[in-house]
């Protein structure tokens, strides 16, 4: 797979994660065009800004809910290798413990699909995110990202 970084992706930043979950406990993933994985929301904090506003600010443009309460889980590095560049994810995932608003894909440009999910059918999806197989380590559960 061939992805097209933009500048952002190519420097060192915050990157947040959401678990959202709905009634039934089924979380919120989101089928990624850009990297082709399956993921619950996530998104980069713009240099500067607080951490809590860009985890409120990147819900909110990808899925049109509004975060209302919140739990940080876990902070967890990452390193990648992007347009030849060392690029380090300092990575903030959260539990959603309340939310408001209808659930609408704003970005249907950068998500194919956009729908809550069981734990059980996340842990069979082909190929997911980092944060999402972290969210499944903290629950106990260890795979590959690609199965």
């Amino acid at each position: 797979m061939n992805i097209k970084y933009n500048s952002e992706d190519t420097v060192s930043h915050h990157g947040v994660a959401a678990v959202i979950k709905n009634n039934a406990s089924e979380i919120l993933v989101q089928e990624h065009v850009k990297y082709g994985f399956w993921t619950i929301p996530i998104g980069k904090v713009k240099n500067g800004q607080d951490i809590i506003v860009g985890l409120k600010e990147e819900v909110f443009e990808e899925s049109n809910l509004q975060i209302e309460d919140y739990k940080e889980l876990i902070v967890k590095n990452y390193y990648y290798e992007r347009n030849n560049n060392n690029v380090k994810v300092i990575s903030h995932l959260f539990e959603i413990l309340k939310f408001s608003g209808e659930m609408k894909n704003m970005e249907p440009q950068k998500h194919k699909q956009q729908l809550f999910m069981s734990i059980e059918d996340i842990k069979k999806l082909p190929y997911i995110s980092d944060l999402t197989l972290l969210y499944l380590e903290l629950l106990g559960f260890k795979r590959n990202a690609k199965i």
